[in-house]
């Protein structure tokens, strides 16, 4: 195994497996690089998410520390 790569494990629903396994064939790759891509592209949508609600939070006084002491 790869030094920058670690093993990912878990249970999974057999339906949801099953069509990992379709897709994967369907697309000439293995299942762990179909979950991968999946996982990667799920990550950087929640960053991109994150970086939107940051930039969004910056200066609005609705979402300041000062409103959540006052109950707002």
């Amino acid at each position: 195994m790869a030094a920058d790569k670690t093993e990912l494990r878990g249970m999974a629903p057999i339906d949801l497996v099953s069509a990992l396994d379709a897709i994967s064939i369907s697309r000439d790759m293995d299942r762990t690089a179909l979950v991968n891509e999946v996982l990667t592209k799920f990550v950087k949508q929640v960053a991109h998410e994150m970086n939107v609600l940051h930039r969004m939070a910056r200066g609005n006084a609705l979402l300041s520390a000062d409103s959540a002491e006052d109950g707002a």
